[in-house]
């Protein structure tokens, strides 16, 4: 290993907090403010020097060209689906072009013709490149409404746009989305106006309370915005997150209001002139729902059946509590539903793998598509009559864009599918099973050659997540393909926290329960050396947002287990991250510092706290986005500038951080960078030579 130049200064300040009579000192609080002065030239002095560290890595030019050379193949994938007026709206994310765009597909029988409608790129400011938020489109298609931002802020104001040409039609409404709370619109059935989520205008309410309490208004179009009517949202709480969806037969709407991002709902219904009915509250666990025929509405409730059920009850005057069972809770998890004309679509979930049911509701009979046995469905969306269409994902093929008539045997191969970029069929998929510290069974997908030898001498790398009930599902090796490539193992673990087996796999893995999650993580990585995969001298760990946290927490507590560590737009000071407006969101995920017992747990995880000097910690990146409005990128430059100090091993501690970006990339060629620069430093600092096989 080479050695290190200095560290760019980073002075000690001590500051100390009082929480419930316990004294907590730190001394990098002073690198919190993003725009003071002296933080600013900071970062730059940090970018700097992990700029000449990581281009003197002998392997990056190679990976970078590896990327490249893959990507410029073509990588198609599409997200946000939606059919209107006889064709199909999708954002369209293709690696040849730097910017995802909004695309047109018709004809919707087959798919074949697409145009771009609307390019992001058009409202490029200063370098900040922009991207959608979210779109809506009207029944017919005459109309998409657009939410876009800069940077990766999220933040951002809803133009209104013609559906054939995506020229604007001069229509604009403004705050309706924050990186915090999202924000979402639905339209009515004749396209007159939507109803959209929106946050308060300054001089409503404090400065501190403009990115929250959000409320439901309708906008008429040809209307000035200072004319539009408040319909709902007076009753919801200060962290309330909106999502609507809107039939295309009739005149009916459902609300959905998540409390924070911890898995609380309520659920309200309308036809847009009499007054909303509220159909949950949180305590009846209801997690989603859908629109069905007739003013009926289905939902899917977790009251007494962990792993959901689904309810039908009256849109007008319903509720969950007077509800009719439909569909018994069963041996999958119910992730989502989504009702046509005859069927009930179900997207159900276990153990990190998904499949597709439909109900025939005249006669109670379930079909299913042929699918991978190990497979996730990212997204699911209604075409004409019984017709579905939905994409389908494994580790080892590229997402495939299939047609279902609910009630067939078989899904058809459209258009939208991807192509594959490499040659994969020498490595396969196995599963693996750790035993955490309370016992607790904890699955693993691991990716890797045919025929590996179980001699503990193989890199491999690590990921996971573990929060928000969000379960780590199967998706193409394509970002980490020079790592399998060379021989590596790429393992995912299936932790408390995520959604993988029901609700209590995810209660298990919050607030007070959070170690829970480390504690699975750690049991995985114990495993994987164990059962003679690898050895800690070339085991990798990687995970961004929550994931960050959950290696920053790895980190610390087994610094011995790991030779390198990846942490993304990771949250660290876990004392300091309510500080911000996500912050908030997430405190029914999290735990808030005002609870004591709440506290007592952050406090005894927080990996920013649980830095001890003189240990010898693993070669670590850290990378943030300057623009990060969901985790501050304090939470980085706090850790990077205490490990640095503290670390007695002699591997580098660098943080990487991006101007231009957010909580993720709008460009794909600041992702074909920071995979780069990631890859790089994973396989040098586990003794991993980037070599094709």
């Amino acid at each position: 290993m080479r050695s290190l130049p200095p560290y760019p200064a980073s002075p000690r300040r001590k500051v100390q907090t009082t929480y419930h009579g316990v004294r907590v000192s730190e001394d990098y609080r002073w690198l919190e403010p993003s725009n003071a002065p002296e933080v600013r030239r900071w970062t730059a002095a940090q970018n700097r020097y992990t700029r000449s560290y990581l281009d003197a890595l002998p392997d990056l030019p190679a990976i970078r060209a590896r990327y490249q050379e893959v990507l410029r193949k073509g990588f198609v994938v599409h997200d946000m689906p939606h059919a209107a007026g006889g064709r199909l709206f999708a954002l369209r994310i293709d690696t040849r072009v730097d910017h995802p765009v909004l695309s047109v597909y018709s004809p919707l029988e087959d798919l074949a013709g697409m145009r771009v409608l609307v390019d992001p790129s058009r409202w490029d400011r200063r370098g900040m490149p922009a991207a959608i938020n979210h779109y809506a489109v009207s029944p017919d298609g005459r109309y998409v409404a657009v939410c876009a931002s800069r940077g990766g802020t999220e933040e951002g104001d809803l133009e209104v746009l013609d559906g054939r040409t995506g020229r604007s039609t001069g229509e604009l409404v403004h705050g309706v989305a924050r990186a915090g709370g999202g924000g979402d619109m639905v339209w009515t059935r004749d396209a007159r106006g939507f109803f959209y989520s929106r946050y308060p205008r300054k001089g409503e309410r404090p400065d501190r309370d403009l990115d929250f309490y959000q409320q439901v208004y309708f906008h008429t179009l040809g209307t000035p915005e200072r004319s539009d009517r408040y319909v709902l949202g007076r009753e919801f709480p200060r962290i309330a997150e909106v999502k609507f969806e809107g039939s295309t037969t009739q005149d009916a709407y459902l609300l959905s209001v998540a409390h924070g991002d911890g898995g609380d709902f309520e659920h309200w219904g309308g036809d847009g002139q009499k007054p909303w009915t509220r159909l949950s509250r949180p305590e009846d666990r209801v997690v989603g729902g859908t629109l069905g025929a007739d003013g009926r509405v289905f939902l899917v409730s977790r009251k007494g059946a962990p792993y959901g059920k689904v309810l039908s009850t009256r849109l007008s005057g319903g509720s969950a509590r007077t509800a009719s069972c439909v569909i018994e809770e069963g041996e999958w998890i119910i992730e989502e539903i989504l009702a046509t004309p005859s069927f009930l679509v179900l997207r159900e979930q276990l153990g990190g793998t998904e499949r597709l049911r439909a109900l025939e509701l005249s006669t109670g009979k379930f079909t299913s598509p042929m699918l991978p046995e190990i497979c996730a469905i990212p997204w699911l969306t209604r075409l004409l009559g019984d017709e579905v269409l939905f994409e389908v994902s494994t580790h080892l093929a590229p997402p495939r864009v299939l047609r279902w008539r609910c009630g067939a045997k078989d899904a058809c191969e459209t258009p939208l599918s991807a192509k594959p970029l490499a040659d994969l069929s020498r490595f396969e998929v196995v599963r693996e099973v750790a035993v955490s510290r309370d016992g607790t069974r904890v699955p693993m997908s691991l990716v890797l050659p045919r025929g590996l030898p179980k001699n503990g001498e193989n890199p491999v790398l690590l990921t996971g997540y573990g929060g928000y009930g969000i379960s780590s599902l199967p998706e193409y090796v394509l970002w980490d393909l020079p790592w399998i490539e060379s021989g590596g193992v790429v393992a995912v673990a299936h932790l408390r926290g995520g959604g993988e087996y029901g609700d209590r796999w995810h209660r298990e893995g919050m607030l007070t329960r959070k170690q829970n999650v480390f504690d699975d993580f750690l049991a995985c990585a114990e495993h994987l050396v164990r059962q003679g995969y690898t050895r800690p001298e070339r085991l990798a760990i990687e995970g961004g947002s929550n994931g960050g946290l959950l290696v920053g927490a790895a980190l610390v507590q087994r610094p011995d287990l790991f030779s390198a560590v990846a942490a993304h737009v990771g949250i660290f000071d876990s004392l300091r991250s309510e500080q911000d407006v996500n912050g908030q969101y997430n405190v029914t995920e999290f735990g808030t510092v005002k609870d004591p017992k709440q506290f007592r747990a952050l406090h005894a995880y927080s990996p920013y706290h649980h830095v001890t000097d003189g240990t010898r910690y693993p070669a670590v990146l850290f990378t943030a986005g300057e623009n990060d409005r969901r985790v501050n990128p304090f939470q980085s430059r706090k850790m990077t500038a205490r490990l640095q100090a503290a670390t007695a091993s002699g591997e580098p501690v660098l943080l990487r951080t991006q101007a231009t970006s957010g909580h993720s990339f709008t460009r794909i060629s600041e992702i074909v960078e920071a995979l780069s620069d990631t890859m790089a430093f994973l396989m040098d600092r586990t003794h991993f030579p980037y070599r094709p096989v």
